[in-house]
């Protein structure tokens, strides 16, 4: 069974030294292809580094909404000069409107980082909390996305949902999915099965539910893919293989 976990952040702290063991336990369950998403232009450098030192991982580079700093705008041009076959999105960028970082220089950033990723031709991984309205509402000023993008953790309604695909976007979904469902998820889920499901971890952050209380690692995605094959009755097998596919798709992964 090969599976893709397009969205990680494989430069925290807490895997530190632990690269290779994390690397290892990601393909024994299946994981041919991992994508780190650095938050910070200070990550930068080392989430392409990560991408040298293991074949299976590819990176993102962006400003998440939760570190704006206005110095940072002037870093913003350095995702322009970047050129390796393993640098699939820009990412993860979004908006939040549950953080102090004022909404107008979020949606700044945030827009800022989609045009780069136009003119680059690359997707963009997005992060969105208690903001739809104000992601939908940013891109109309910004227009089409060249490449799609991913919403990753996704937690928005069927018509949010509706209102975003047109934008060429898939949902990605992890360890909270381990959590109660609720009716909303299941009637999301069967709306976008199997055109437009992707498959996370977040890790280290948002652990399954069956790991809760530990420092979330890949290899979890198993229990990811678990909790949606029971809740929309497809095999694993099935599910594992129409992510991978919409994640070469999304990202021209070549695994």
């Amino acid at each position: 069974m090969q599976l893709v976990d397009v969205h990680c952040h494989l430069e925290s702290e807490h895997f530190a030294g632990k690269l290779d063991n994390i690397i290892e336990n990601a393909k024994t369950v299946g994981l041919t292809a991992l994508i780190t998403c650095a938050i910070v232009p200070d990550e930068w450098e080392l989430s392409q580094s990560i991408s040298r030192n293991y074949k299976e991982v590819y990176f993102a580079l962006g400003v998440h909404p939760w570190y704006i700093a206005e110095s940072y705008h002037n870093e913003l041009y350095r995702l322009t000069r970047i050129h390796d076959d393993k640098y699939c999105a820009i990412g993860e960028i979004g908006l939040d409107a549950k953080t102090t970082i004022d909404m107008q220089l979020q949606k700044k950033f945030f827009e800022d980082q989609v045009a780069i990723a136009n003119e680059l031709g690359k997707p963009i991984i997005v992060h969105c909390r208690g903001a739809f309205n104000e992601l939908i509402a940013s891109l109309k000023r910004v227009g089409a996305l060249k490449a799609g993008g991913v919403i990753h953790s996704y937690s928005g309604n069927l018509e949010i949902t509706q209102a975003l695909i047109p934008y060429g976007f898939y949902f990605s979904f992890g360890g909270a999915i381990t959590f109660r469902n609720s009716k909303k998820k299941l009637q999301v889920l069967q709306y976008i099965y199997p055109d437009y499901v992707l498959l996370e971890t977040d890790s280290p952050d948002i652990p399954p539910v069956e790991k809760s209380g530990e420092i979330n690692i890949p290899a979890n995605i198993v229990y990811v893919i678990k909790a949606i094959s029971e809740l929309i009755e497809k095999p694993e097998e099935e599910i594992a293989l129409d992510t991978t596919n919409n994640a070469k798709k999304l990202f021209k992964l070549i695994i």
